[in-house]
């Protein structure tokens, strides 16, 4: 159960990364936000090693995550995760399934609504229309020189009372996305890192797409996504 749970982790904090932003009057935001459009508008897809970090401050918990993930317009990803377990996650539309290898088993389900699946899609699969769901500006630290990053502060357009608060490291020199931290009311924030950001003319169906089997052991069934939050 406790890897189900980490796996969970994973998906709802990739599904929070979230959808684009609006430009403010500032032309060298402007022209930020119109580089990182032409980057990402160019092709159909892309993969990237993603590094994750979740930490729930009031619980004093951490997980780590390594793995690669997959983007192909208008709305697939697939996310295999190297580590602490092996799992693959693939996302479609609100249907998701984790399939575990080690164990031949998966669970499928429906993502809930107030995940905000399109958000996610938005931002990685959509990034041509960044104006939809955020409104941006620089936050008070502008750029880390050492990693030559130039950040942007993102917050919910279309909810201005939304609690929670995006952060993104982007390159300035090749105008990609390598950092990305989320933040929550209490604090609790994921941060992933992105690397080897590679950009493809196709990605193969069967990247987004396995039949596991039947399960190679008697385990019983793991919870939904639903039923995990159901629980809580």
């Amino acid at each position: 159960m406790r890897s189900m749970g980490r796996s969970l982790l994973v998906l709802f904090s990739l599904l929070c990364l979230a959808g684009l932003v609006q430009a403010q009057d500032s032309p060298v935001l402007e022209e930020t936000i119109r580089k990182v459009q032409e980057v990402y508008s160019r092709q159909c897809c892309f993969k990237a090693g993603f590094n994750q970090l979740t930490v729930n401050v009031a619980m004093d918990l951490k997980d780590q995550f390594e793995g690669v993930m997959y983007v192909r317009k208008p709305g697939l990803i697939a996310l295999d995760v190297r580590s602490p377990e092996r799992q693959k996650v693939v996302i479609q539309g609100r249907s998701y399934t984790i399939y575990f290898p080690d164990e031949g088993t998966a669970t499928r389900g429906e993502v809930p609504p107030e995940v905000n699946v399109e958000h996610f899609f938005g931002f990685f699969a959509g990034i041509g229309e960044m104006d939809r769901n955020f409104a941006i500006r620089f936050p008070a630290r502008v750029a880390d020189e050492a990693e030559n990053l130039v950040f942007l502060e993102l917050t919910d357009k279309k909810n201005p009372q939304s609690t929670y608060q995006i952060m993104l490291g982007v390159d300035r020199g090749t105008f990609t996305i390598r950092r990305a931290l989320i933040y929550d009311a209490l604090g609790n924030y994921n941060r992933f890192d992105l690397h080897d950001i590679t950009f493809l003319k196709s990605i193969p169906n069967e990247t987004f797409d396995f039949d596991p089997g039947r399960p190679r052991s008697s385990a019983a069934p793991r919870k939904t996504l639903q039923e995990e939050i159901d629980a809580k």
